[in-house]
């Protein structure tokens, strides 16, 4: 009798264990997602110009540059965003359009040369942009309802603590396994990622911000680098002569646009 009864005790203590683990579980990704949200909430601009400028550096250390000019306009789905490339001259004229749409963002590139614009299917999200280590999947405007999230540690980095909190994609076709990113305690802004690849799970990229600019409240990219772990490579994407809410016209962000 006395057996039994350790036996349903250390039954109902292993059950008590793994409640108590599932529970633990469930609040690290509750805390994800609590965290993500915060930085979901930043303010953010009804529109926006500036100016860009590529670096890229290969594994060799040959260097290419690639200036453009970018607009974005806040529309219920998300950001739509156009870029119009001024140089070089091998690639002038060439034109990139994001429409953001619940589900899956359309993407659409213009090539001078053609006369007409081409669809990126979902399948070449992990095209790189311009030659450089920016996908055109981190091009499109993801929501916080796109990935699930895992609160994993607090570091400090830079000066700064931070929470790092996984984000696990939910589109198939998107062309990384998980996204660690850094989220400052401070503003919760995001200043570092690490993207892992989908099929060997290895850490192919690191993008950090450097450098931060807060134009009527908001916090603004001015310097990031992009580190390719696999490929050897790099790119450092500056922005500039920003213009916010302007009052951007919405014919800006259509197709007729990009291939006239």
């Amino acid at each position: 009798m006395k057996t039994k009864y350790l036996n349903i005790r250390k039954n109902i203590l292993v059950l008590l264990l793994i409640i108590l683990g599932v529970n633990s579980m469930l609040a690290q990704t509750n805390k994800g997602y609590e965290i993500m949200k915060k930085n979901d909430e930043l303010k953010e601009p009804d529109d926006a110009f500036f100016e860009g400028n590529l670096v890229i550096k290969n594994k060799r250390g040959n260097i290419k540059k690639r200036k453009m000019k970018i607009f974005s306009k806040k529309q219920p789905a998300g950001f739509d965003s156009f870029f119009e490339i001024l140089e070089p001259a091998d690639v002038e004229g060439m034109k990139f359009l994001t429409i953001a749409k619940k589900g899956e963002d359309e993407q659409r590139i213009y090539l001078p040369a053609f006369g007409k614009s081409r669809k990126i299917s979902g399948s070449g999200k992990d095209g790189k942009f311009l030659g450089s280590d920016i996908y055109f999947y981190d091009l499109e405007d993801h929501n916080l309802e796109d990935f699930t999230y895992q609160f994993i540690d607090e570091k400090k980095w830079e000066g700064k603590d931070y929470f790092i909190v996984e984000a696990y994609p939910i589109d198939k076709k998107a062309p990384y396994s998980k996204i660690v990113n850094w989220v400052c305690k401070e503003d919760y802004f995001i200043y570092k990622c690490e993207m892992f690849d989908k099929k060997q799970k290895r850490h192919l990229k690191t993008s950090i911000i450097n450098q931060t600019q807060i134009i009527q409240g908001i916090i603004l990219s001015v310097e990031m680098i992009t580190q390719n772990h696999i490929d050897n490579s790099s790119t450092i994407y500056y922005q500039s002569n920003f213009k916010i809410n302007v009052g951007m016209d919405k014919s800006i962000f259509t197709i007729q646009n990009l291939e006239n």
